[in-house]
């Protein structure tokens, strides 16, 4: 990451802080991360966790004018059709893997604007993980992000699908997975909500 790069990152930062608990979870790369979705500027929070050699998947649209498109692919953007996914987008997001290095997925497939605490699960995530043979990351952000209040976000432990390697998965094992996934995701949520109101009831 250049000079440049690491100055947006840190302008980002500034409006947007971001308060990240459980680095010990990390594991040593390649590894994928799946994390909720709330709004477009989501990357830039787990761009800020992990700065080198990451990329993320992001819908095609955005790549429409060069300007845009450039910029984001700059920070590791990789176009991707949601509906139709090209072979060159699988390529790219599994040699990421291969290369050592981290994929981010945000599984539910778009910007969850309702109530729900989470949008069903698009699949790919596990069979990006399986193929690489990696481990996958929760990452959980407690609520939509305000300018200048920032974010809480939360690291889980690594899920690993070894079971699954070298055999052929099916559509009922990926619903498996995803379900498996999301509950993870959802546990480690109600971990930083927990943290975050024992936290408040310390200071009264």
């Amino acid at each position: 990451m250049n000079f440049f790069q690491r100055l947006i990152l840190r302008v980002f930062g500034f409006f947007y802080p971001q308060k990240v608990y459980n680095k010990e979870n990390i594991p040593d790369k390649p590894f994928v991360v799946v994390c909720n979705h709330y709004r477009t500027i989501d990357c830039g929070f787990i761009k800020r966790i992990f700065p080198e050699n990451s990329y993320f998947l992001a819908k095609e649209e955005l790549f429409k004018t060069k300007i845009v498109g450039g910029f984001i692919r700059s920070f590791g953007a990789i176009p991707i059709n949601r509906a139709n996914p090209s072979l060159s987008s699988l390529f790219k997001s599994t040699k990421v893997l291969k290369d050592g290095g981290v994929l981010v997925i945000f599984p539910e497939g778009t910007r969850n604007k309702t109530k729900e605490r989470l949008l069903p699960l698009k699949g790919g995530s596990a069979m990006f993980a399986i193929k690489a043979k990696c481990p996958i990351l929760p990452v959980m952000m407690r609520k939509k992000a305000k300018l200048f209040s920032g974010v809480d976000i939360i690291i889980g432990k690594p899920i690993t699908f070894d079971d699954y390697y070298d055999k052929k998965i099916g559509s009922k094992e990926i619903e498996e997975l995803d379900e498996v996934i999301k509950n993870a995701m959802l546990s480690e949520q109600d971990a930083l909500i927990e943290m975050k109101n024992n936290k408040r009831r310390k200071k009264k």
